[in-house]
């Protein structure tokens, strides 16, 4: 590789079919490629095929450490963001693995950074553990809210002496600028609704069901909604919009459209094609802020509830039960697009990042 050339490797949740995760991607490699022209980038993948097809970016097996080791002989700088990688909700197997990256590009002597991430939960005695030893050892920390950024300041107060430089951020996504293809799919309804299109991005979580969620759909149908399912996760929440449609039907009630984001660009077009959207996929949230749709979060987890309270976007009543005729009215009375999202102070945050991570590369 060229003396000018610079590789930075990219880890993070890729290559899972979950359109936010994807778009994650995409704008780092966007926002990196526009400060850092001549680098190479490298995106760590469980289809690389795939991530390299649609995101037009190198990618290897994230599986694969031989290839990974191999990665690092030559690159200038690890990347482990953004997306929430470092939490031990769901296991602690998250967590050990991303900190595995991490603690293998230090011994390999590449500097590490962690990119727009969101830290936590981190429940576990394990999780806090191998956090902490792997962001002690980074050249700097950037975080998606306050939240992350004051946690990891908390996980790491008892590492005597180490002091990592630490910046808040907002999640990249908010800053893309997606090409889309000039005749990206309308998928227009069977009949024609007298009100707004409303597109609802749900997800699996216990307290969530098809039933409660069919009555909603029912009940903005009959405000005269278009009504549209958008699964961020082809495999999960796909399953959960048929759950949906099956319930109306079973109630003999219209189905709901749903309209596919297989890339972080369809994803992105869906979002941008509807009036209002109710969300509990983060990303869709981040979508409609970027592109000035009005929109409702559901929280679920406290990444949503920050999100939304960064950007002054109102929270769904009763939060996952989604009771119908609330959160239908909460819809309705949104203001009309596009909305002027308090952004500014959010997108700021990344010139001084970019700046250090020029300055890191600078003395590679």
């Amino acid at each position: 590789m060229s003396a000018k050339v610079k590789k930075i490797i990219l880890s993070g949740y890729y290559g899972f079919d979950n359109a936010g995760d994807e778009a994650v991607l995409a704008a780092l490699c966007q926002i990196l490629r526009n400060r850092l022209p001549e680098a190479q980038l490298v995106a760590l993948s469980a289809k690389p095929e795939q991530t390299a097809a649609v995101l037009d970016v190198r990618a290897v097996n994230r599986w694969d450490k031989a290839a990974l080791r191999a990665e690092l002989q030559d690159a200038a700088l690890f990347c482990s963001g953004g997306g929430s990688l470092l939490q031990d909700v769901t296991s602690v197997r998250s967590v050990w693995y991303y900190t595995s990256l991490l603690r293998l590009a230090q011994k390999q002597g590449v500097p590490t950074i962690v990119l727009a991430q969101g830290l936590g939960p981190l429940r576990t005695g394990l999780g806090r553990w191998l956090t902490r030893r792997a962001l002690s050892r980074c050249h700097l920390l950037s975080w998606r809210d306050a939240a992350s950024l004051r946690l990891a300041a908390e996980i790491m107060k008892d590492e005597a002496g180490q002091s990592v430089p630490s910046y808040q951020v907002c999640d990249p996504v908010l800053l893309w600028q997606p090409k889309l293809p000039e005749a990206q799919a309308e998928q227009e309804p069977a009949e024609a609704a007298d009100g707004p299109t409303v597109a609802l991005a749900l997800r699996p979580w216990p307290g969530l069901n098809a039933a409660a969620a069919a009555q909603l759909v029912q009940a903005l149908q009959q405000a005269g909604c278009r009504v549209a399912l958008l699964p961020y996760h082809q495999g999960e929440d796909e399953k959960l919009a048929a759950q949906i449609n099956a319930a109306l039907l079973t109630a003999k009630q219209p189905k709901a459209e749903v309209w596919l984001a297989n890339t972080p660009q369809q994803a992105w077009a869906a979002v941008g094609r509807a009036d209002l959207l109710l969300g509990m996929r983060l990303h869709s949230l981040i979508m409609a802020a970027a592109q000035g749709v009005p929109a409702l979060a559901v929280s679920y987890d406290p990444k949503v509830e920050a999100f939304a309270a960064s950007v002054q976007m109102s929270l769904a009543e009763g939060g996952v039960s989604l009771p119908a005729e609330q959160v239908a009215a909460q819809l309705l009375a949104l203001p009309k697009r596009p909305v002027a999202y308090p952004l500014g102070p959010l997108l700021a945050g990344w010139q001084p990042l970019l700046a250090a991570i020029c300055r890191i590369l600078a003395d590679k």
